[in-house]
């Protein structure tokens, strides 16, 4: 907020506008302040940073679970393996990168929304990226290594590999759904 000696340069009407400049936001609450104070460009390359990232993430979160259906609808091993590779590597890439991210670059624009008492939005965001993080991680990689490691093994699709497929696509599923209240939240900022 620019709140300097240029006032005195137009005579009255340029000290009016400083002291409504200053001091009207001063006595507005921290939140609508923020919006009234000039972005600076960082401001909004941090945004366009945080929506690829969210663009990245949630895009391949779909993209893997939709692979994962067509290859497997062809029941042939080669195409099912492809996939399953293709998944792992992408995962790595486009998940696990996006979701760093979206985790970095959202914290760093939720500290212009209040300190520690965060608006529920942003909590809840947290809360469900966080158990979104938590079944990609602890449910859904390690059935993809076991996949992994059920094709390379045998040259058919197995019926363990199958039993596995259908546990992925149900937590799959449930870490896809839990992606799509957050970009709610980011539009809307309400909940």
């Amino acid at each position: 907020m620019m709140c300097g000696a240029r006032a005195n340069i137009h005579g009255n009407n340029a000290r009016h506008s400083k002291i409504l400049r200053c001091a009207i936001p001063a006595m507005m609450p921290k939140r609508l302040r923020f919006r009234m104070e000039r972005k600076s460009p960082m401001d909004a390359n941090l945004k366009v940073v945080h929506l690829v990232c969210a663009c990245l993430f949630v895009g391949n979160v779909i993209v893997s679970g939709v692979w994962a259906f067509l290859a497997e609808r062809t029941r042939q091993h080669a195409i099912i393996q492809f996939s399953n590779r293709m998944v792992l590597i992408t995962d790595v890439l486009f998940t696990l990168l996006g979701s760093l991210g979206v985790v970095w670059t959202g914290h760093t624009m939720a500290e212009h929304w209040g300190d520690s008492a965060n608006p529920a939005w942003i909590q809840w965001s947290y809360y469900l990226l966080m158990l979104s993080g938590l079944i990609w991680l602890l449910v859904l990689v390690p059935i993809q290594l076991k996949q992994r490691a059920l094709l390379r093994d045998t040259d058919i699709v197995c019926e363990a590999y199958w039993r596995l497929s259908r546990l992925w696509q149900i937590a799959g599923a449930m870490a896809t759904v839990l992606t799509f209240p957050i970009v709610y939240f980011m539009v809307t900022k309400t909940g």
